[in-house]
């Protein structure tokens, strides 16, 4: 049996035409082919509230967060927790008022301090990049940011996404 060589300029084009042929066994479209790419920020709808709000998408992020101006917390009959009533505004001044559950506290650290401020985490679903998409937000004042809604990981991992740095706006907002 002769052993073959290829030139290194050549190498690649081998690869490829291996994997095509199926001889690498990579002869299905990987993963990453059949996911949606994203921009760096999006519009994101908010389907239960009919609300759509432009948001960063944030791979450092470990929780999502979305503007939100708290008008009072309550106990939940029953003492089985409690509720957040909160408004969302988005960029045209509309305004929504919203009930949810409180599923958690996060304590967040206080940029450029060692202050903490307890923030209420709650379940919000959204559509992102044509798909509906549920988790954690915790509820703050990001007035002195461009964006209202931060999405995290914990929401951008159960869509499955590309995010390209460089393109914003790639998808339309709806499920």
């Amino acid at each position: 049996m002769t052993e073959r060589s290829y030139a290194p300029e050549n190498l690649a084009l081998v690869l490829l035409c291996c994997c095509f042929t199926g001889i690498l066994g990579c002869d299905k479209a990987s993963a990453a082919d059949e996911r949606v790419i994203i921009g760096w920020v999006e519009n994101v709808l908010m389907q239960d509230v009919g609300m759509k709000l432009k948001a960063r998408i944030d791979t450092g992020a470990g929780v999502s967060s979305i503007t939100a101006k708290i008008l009072r917390v309550e106990p939940i009959e029953g003492g089985k927790g409690e509720r957040v009533i909160f408004n969302l505004t988005n960029d045209v001044g509309e305004t929504k008022t919203v009930r949810r559950t409180i599923v958690s506290w996060a304590e967040i650290k206080v940029k450029g301090s060692t202050e903490r401020i307890r923030r209420p985490l709650v379940t919000l679903d959204i559509c992102l990049g044509g798909k509906k998409l549920e988790g954690r937000f915790n509820l703050a004042d990001r007035k002195g940011f461009l964006y209202p809604v931060l999405v995290g990981r914990n929401i951008l991992k159960t869509g499955d996404f590309l995010i390209d740095p460089k393109r914003t706006f790639m998808e339309h907002p709806g499920c």
